[in-house]
């Protein structure tokens, strides 16, 4: 009967002393740790110092599996990478495969230095994530301390010290009878759980379910790879393999000239790159009906199927900018303000100039000669030639051509006139400006007066005689 009674009493898993003073718990710790055991712990409301050293705590082996799992992390990738890139068994089940790239070594140290290092950092973490969890037994559903009435006051203003009763030299009425000696407030046994430890029916099935269905995933990976279909293969993570799209170059049903591709919306303007109307057309504005002119000259011009259907003989060469100003005035519609200052956003000086020099012999003197006199490069080489479509370019000297305003000759760069295309797309507008600069300039200096010239060296000139 006795026996009985004993099965049906809780466990007992260790002592708990509870102390109102924390030199007390520092000599019952002292105490303990002479008395050689070493399954304790103390619970005090805030940091006391000494007391690792009065329980005898040896410091954790923890900094260690770190260690160790850092080395193994980098040694794994290092090695991986070089039997995955460096060598080659064939027939074996995990064969690398040595990939040339641009005569690069299959194995070099600085290249694989970051999956290396990804590796240690990774596998150093979790042996710390994890050698932690292990060391201090976690998780634990539940601690038999919570039970106890006053143990709460550990955050406040108890100090506690705990016996565990798994340790090989605990003696229960022995160990009671010392810490008896400290004069505690309490002495109390700490008695285990007597709910049941059993998991409920419920969170069994449901395990046996979850492990089932764990199963179907790599029994599916098996099926496809043993077997084949008429069908695409199973795509679940689609990322940016299939877009909805139309790519460059390609047709479209959706739209009516059948294009994939669209032209910018007339009258668009890119984020921070708006510019007073003067300064992209030459042209003073005078309202809306400026403005879309404006716009319309941004418009991409597309070919019309007459245009298209033309013999290439019938298209002329094309003929490098400049202005011309000798079309028929009957054709022309009416002259539009022209802009005759250059726009004040313009730093005039030689540093322009200078750029519109380049951009002048790059675009304008192939065909107008690096004088300006129509005789470029292009223009000799098509005489020589006897072209029967090719027009002598304008010179950019002539009477018409210096009476134009700054903005009609910004005008015809940007959209070219007669058989001479445009180049707005080639030439931004500030170096369409500068060209126009340097064309003033250019004109200039053949058909300046003494008046143009600063007194200083008009009369530097004077001096030489000239």
């Amino acid at each position: 009967m006795s026996k009985k009674k004993d099965n049906a009493r809780p466990q007992t898993l260790g002592l708990l002393v509870e102390f109102d003073d924390q030199d007390v718990l520092l000599k019952a710790c002292e105490a303990v740790r002479d008395a050689g055991l070493t399954k304790t712990d103390a619970h005090v409301p805030f940091p006391v110092h000494g007391i690792d050293e009065a329980l005898g705590i040896r410091k954790t082996i923890l900094p260690w599996i770190v260690l160790a799992m850092g080395l193994t992390g980098g040694i794994s990738g290092l090695a991986m990478q070089y039997v995955l890139n460096a060598t080659e068994q064939p027939g074996a089940l995990f064969s690398g495969y040595p990939y040339l790239i641009s005569g690069k070594p299959t194995f070099s140290l600085p290249a694989n230095i970051p999956v290396t290092f990804e590796l240690t950092i990774l596998l150093a973490a979790f042996g710390a994530f994890f050698g932690m969890l292990i060391l201090n037994q976690l998780p634990t559903f539940s601690n038999p301390l919570f039970r106890h009435r006053n143990f709460a006051r550990a955050t406040n203003d108890r100090f506690f010290l705990v016996l565990n009763a798994a340790d090989p030299k605990f003696k229960l009425h022995k160990h009671r009878e010392m810490l008896e000696a400290f004069s505690p407030l309490a002495i109390d046994e700490i008695e285990a759980d007597p709910s049941s430890n059993q998991i409920p029916t419920i969170f069994k099935y449901a395990a046996i379910i979850f492990l089932s269905l764990l199963t179907v995933p790599p029994m599916l990976v098996w099926n496809a790879r043993n077997t084949t279909s008429p069908l695409p293969r199973l795509h679940p993570i689609l990322d940016m393999d299939d877009q909805v799209k139309a790519k460059t170059q390609t047709t479209s049903p959706i739209f009516a000239d059948g294009r994939a591709m669209r032209p910018r919306v007339p009258g668009s303007v890119a984020r921070g790159e708006w510019r007073p109307l003067e300064f992209l057309t030459g042209i003073v504005p005078e309202g809306a009906e400026t403005s879309d002119v404006a716009f319309l000259q941004e418009e991409e011009k597309a070919e019309t199927p007459e245009d298209e259907a033309k013999p290439a003989e019938e298209k002329p060469a094309d003929e490098k900018p400049a202005a011309d100003a000798a079309a028929p005035a009957e054709d022309l519609p009416p002259e539009p303000d022209w802009v005759t200052q250059f726009p004040a956003t313009l730093e005039i000086n030689t540093t322009l100039i200078e750029r519109g020099r380049q951009r002048f012999n790059i675009y304008c003197a192939v065909c107008h000669g690096l004088a300006g006199d129509g005789n470029g490069l292009v223009s000799i080489r098509a005489f020589e030639l006897q072209q029967p479509t090719w027009v002598q370019p304008t010179n950019l000297h002539d009477p018409n051509v210096v009476k134009q305003p700054v903005g009609r000759v910004f005008n015809t760069i940007t959209n070219g006139i007669r058989k001479m295309p445009g180049y707005a797309a080639q030439i931004d507008p500030e170096d369409r400006w500068a060209i126009v600069l340097y064309l003033k300039a250019l004109q200039k200096s053949r058909d300046a007066s003494i008046q143009d010239v600063p007194q200083i060296e008009a009369d530097a000139l004077k001096g030489q005689g000239n």
